[in-house]
């Protein structure tokens, strides 16, 4: 996964409260451009996700396997929503 000092440039300039590392899931339409062996293994979102807080001042705050997802959130306490 390429890119990673731009996304972080980006997330840094920017500053969200969060930023979601996510991959492609093969659903809906787009399974007629990708196959399923372009969706990337939970552990390489949790890698990217490592590498991109370490280049800005986020840090992982949650993750979900099973959506192939890893949150992250500026510094400080972060917010919660709803019973969270």
């Amino acid at each position: 996964m390429g890119g990673l000092k731009g996304y972080g440039e980006l997330v840094e300039k920017a500053k969200p409260a969060y930023v979601e590392a996510k991959a492609y899931t093969h659903v809906g339409f787009s399974r007629r451009r990708l196959d399923f062996e372009n969706m990337s293994i939970h552990r390489e979102i949790r890698e990217f996700a490592a590498q991109l807080a370490a280049e800005t001042t986020y840090d992982t705050i949650d993750e979900s396997e099973e959506s192939r997802v890893v949150l992250l959130s500026r510094p400080g306490k972060p917010k919660r929503f709803g019973g969270g």
